[in-house]
Order: structure tokens, then C-alpha cells, then sequence
């Protein structure tokens, strides 16, 4: 069934891509913003049930486990209190739909103290600029970090991880990162990995790459399919560690 689209545009399909357009609500993670790009979530970006997103993520490929983790610690109340162990929570206080189920809203992942982090590979450090939306720059360089001939490795993600550390410590003197937002962005590339890696060891071809993080679509033309055995803590796990070995700042 074709969505409800402007009278003037052609039906749009669950499925189809579409970049953001200026009154749709994003999030500073490429992934979250293809899959409202291509209809798999709200394509506004607006009143995201934990049902919604649990069930884009398991198109994606994403385990029982892994989406509870993400899901549960989503959909908990913000606080801005950064010593508060509910870190992962993003929804205001009583915030729910005309059902009264809860609901998110995308650029709410980019909430202070929360998920959202400094040194990001293709995103600014918030005391420095724009936190929520990729900049070209840090992209182009992120495209020209070393690799391997079939793609980006765990050791090279974590490699690039460690060099985009070092700058913001030299740049940002306003730098809030901890182990928590360390482990965080590993997790982030960890599962970029693994949902997107090809071949074993897994490798991120640079063309998904540029799909995922510079035009926030899935790499469905270049040839990526959903992960046909679902990631589980037990594989995803392994992958973090070894990111974190090569990234490991502290």
C-alpha cells in the first residue's frame, strides 16, 4: 500500500528512499534517519512507538537482545542529570500518542547526556557546531581513512576512532567523553559492522559507507540485504572489544 504523499509527488512505498525534507525531525545517527528516509519508520521523524522501532531493527537484522538494550533504555524518561544511570533515556515525561502508547521522537536521540556523544566520526562536538547533522568535511575524511581493499575492518574503525579522539582532545576544550560515550560509539560502528559488513571477517564496503552516513540510505543499490541469522550480544560483543582496543583513549 503506497503512503500518503503531497497530491503533487508521486506515491511513495514502505521502502522507497527519500532524503529528509526541511520539516522532518532527524537524529544524529545515520542509521535511525535511513530507515525514516526509506518509510521503514515515521518519515517525519515524529511519534515513534517502541513497537515501530523495535520492528525496524529487526529488519535491519538486530537480535532480541541487542533491541532490548536499545529499545527499553530509549523509551526511559530523559534527565539531564549526567550522574543518573538511566543515561539511555530520551522520551519527556508523559510523552505518548492520541492512544496514550509512548512514543519518540528522532531528534530526540540527540538529547544532551543521553546517547548522543562528542567525537563522532561525521559529526561535530556539540560546544563546537552542528552535532546533529553530518559534516561534509569529516566525511569526505571519514571516506579516506585507511582500509582495506574490501572495506572497513573492525582495527580500522577503531583506528579512525582513536584519530578523530585525538583531534577533538587537541580541539575541543569543552571535550565531554567518558568510557560510557566510548564504548557508546564503538557499539555504534560495532553494529554498523555487523549489520553491514560483508564477507567473514566482516568488512563495510566504502560505497555503504557513503550510502549509510552521506546521503542516510540504505545500501540497498550497492548491493546490502538484512542480515538473514539475527545479531545477538554474544557475536556484536567480540566486535565492540576489538573496536575499543584500537580506539581505547583513556
Amino acid at each position: 500500500m503506497a503512503e500518503v504523499t503531497d497530491s503533487k509527488e508521486l506515491p511513495l512505498h514502505k521502502g522507497d528512499y527519500r532524503p529528509a525534507g526541511p520539516d522532518d525531525l532527524r537524529a544524529p545517527c545515520p542509521v535511525l534517519n535511513s530507515l525514516a528516509n526509506h518509510g521503514i519508520i515515521a518519515r517525519n521523524g515524529r511519534n515513534i512507538t517502541a513497537a515501530e522501532l523495535k520492528a525496524a531493527l529487526r529488519y535491519l537484522g538486530m537480535g532480541i537482545d541487542v533491541i532490548a538494550i536499545l529499545v527499553n533504555g530509549a523509551f526511559q524518561v530523559h534527565s539531564d542529570d549526567p550522574k543518573k544511570m538511566a543515561r539511555l533515556g530520551l522520551r519527556d515525561n508523559d510523552q505518548v500518542n492520541e492512544d496514550g502508547v509512548p512514543v519518540l521522537n528522532l531528534d530526540q536521540v540527540g538529547r544532551p547526556h543521553a546517547v548522543e556523544h562528542d567525537v563522532s566520526v561525521t559529526r561535530q562536538d556539540r560546544a563546537l557546531g552542528d552535532c546533529m547533522h553530518v559534516n561534509p568535511d569529516l566525511m569526505e575524511r571519514f571516506l579516506a581513512a585507511p582500509k582495506t581493499e574490501k572495506g572497513f575492518s573492525a582495527s580500522d574503525f577503531g583506528k579512525y576512532r582513536k584519530t578523530r579522539f585525538d583531534e577533538q582532545k587537541r580541539d575541543n576544550p569543552a571535550l565531554e567523553f567518558d568510557r560510557m560515550n566510548h564504548f557508546s560509539g564503538c557499539a555504534e560502528l560495532g553494529a554498523v559492522q555487523c549489520i553491514f559488513g560483508r564477507g567473514f571477517p566482516y568488512r563495510v564496503p566504502e560505497e555503504y559507507i557513503e550510502a549509510l552516513f552521506g546521503e542516510e540510505r540504505l545500501p540497498i543499490e550497492e548491493g546490502w540485504k538484512p542480515r538473514r541469522l539475527p545479531l545477538l550480544l554474544p557475536e556484536l560483543g567480540p566486535v565492540i572489544l576489538r573496536i575499543s582496543y584500537f580506539a581505547w583513549p583513556f
